[in-house]
């Protein structure tokens, strides 16, 4: 197809490779699915409300030619439950969804997480588009095929591996988002720099004002630096076997905080940032990191807005949560820290009171 063929691509080298476009019109996705689907005929689209607003008349324009359904979800991390997911079964039944039916999740993270995993269940699976409208589902949560719902006990407790046919994502859908729908994915490319990428943590330090400004050029090449990074390891480790689960640099800690707050008063940016700041200072104790590198962290999240603590945390309490990691491993807490900026190691040695005490760096009043 040729729009397609003009348009930037990574490929994600997968078991079933699929490619990132980067900046493709939402209009043009219809054509590129006329490419690729010989036998489609329906497309559930997965939503928010005030995503539809925005989004929902530019992406049906190339899709004319097809039965299209939208099914909306609100807006939050608790949407994306059991409940939410039987909801969006009984939805898609209604609307006539088979086999043959593809989904496109519009919109960030949540919808990419709920809308996923909805069609990795759905009929035992069926295709998959994510269309990503948010910084922080553009850098990260589109690409690597984890798909997941969250579990009173722990954050994507219930969740599959699940890649979809495509990544489709348009670069004027961060136009209209607020700072605070900025801040999360900046804190998820900040993290990429941090795991593999010392020249885009120097990026971030010397572009700052132009990041806050929104100059476009300058995300352009943000978001294509930090995609870069998670396709490279994604593509060397699709299952999270080995080196897949650097990925997962301050979520321990920033998963844990969410889930203690219920997914309220802390976003999942905030909650990575803190995480960042916690990992960092414990890989500091570890010595595998300076003062002046943590110093460092800290100073470029404060530049962005992004929290470097948090009050009103019992740190014991953050440390129990921990248990439900997904890295765990025979009750043992596996770690991902920093070694330096641009290098991160697993850790498999990383004792309750040196984790404790990293809590107790972030936690203000302890």
């Amino acid at each position: 197809m040729s729009s397609a063929k003009k348009l930037q691509k990574i490929e994600v080298t997968a078991a079933k490779p699929y490619p990132v476009f980067l900046g493709a019109p939402l209009e043009e996705l219809g054509e590129y699915l006329h490419s690729q689907f010989k036998d489609l005929g329906h497309i559930l689209i997965i939503t928010n409300p005030v995503v539809a607003e925005l989004y929902a008349e530019r992406l049906q324009k190339g899709l004319l030619d097809y039965r299209v359904n939208f099914l909306f979800v609100p807006a939050g991390e608790t949407e994306k439950s059991l409940e939410r997911l039987s909801q969006l079964t009984t939805a898609a039944l209604r609307c006539g969804s088979d086999r043959h039916t593809l989904v496109i999740a519009l919109g960030g993270g949540v919808i990419g997480d709920l809308a996923g995993f909805f069609a990795s269940a759905f009929m035992r699976g069926i295709p998959l588009i994510q269309v990503p409208t948010t910084l922080l589902a553009q850098v990260d949560s589109s690409i690597g095929g984890k798909v997941a719902v969250n579990h009173p006990a722990g954050k994507n407790i219930l969740g599959a591996f699940y890649p979809p046919r495509a990544v489709w994502t348009d670069f004027t859908t961060l136009d209209s988002l607020p700072w605070g729908e900025v801040e999360n994915g900046l804190a998820e490319s900040i993290k990429h720099s941090l795991i593999a990428d010392s020249g885009l943590f120097e990026f971030f330090e010397t572009q700052a004002e132009s990041i806050k400004q929104r100059d476009a050029s300058i995300w352009r090449e943000m978001v294509t630096r930090s995609v870069s990074v998670k396709v490279r390891i994604v593509s060397q480790d699709e299952r999270e076997q080995g080196e897949r689960a650097l990925l997962n640099l301050g979520h321990s800690f920033g998963h844990a905080l969410e889930t203690k707050m219920n997914y309220r008063g802390v976003t999942h940016g905030q909650g990575v940032s803190i995480g960042l700041v916690a990992a960092a200072h414990l890989a500091n104790a570890k010595g595998l990191m300076t003062e002046a590198e943590v110093d460092g962290i800290k100073r470029l999240l404060n530049i962005f807005g992004l929290p470097i603590s948090i009050s009103g945390q019992d740190p014991q309490g953050l440390l129990q949560l921990m248990k439900a990691d997904k890295k765990n491993q025979g009750g043992r807490k596996i770690l991902i820290l920093p070694q330096g900026i641009g290098q991160t190691i697993i850790s498999k040695e990383c004792t309750d009171p040196e984790i404790l005490d990293a809590w107790n760096q972030v936690v203000e009043g302890n």
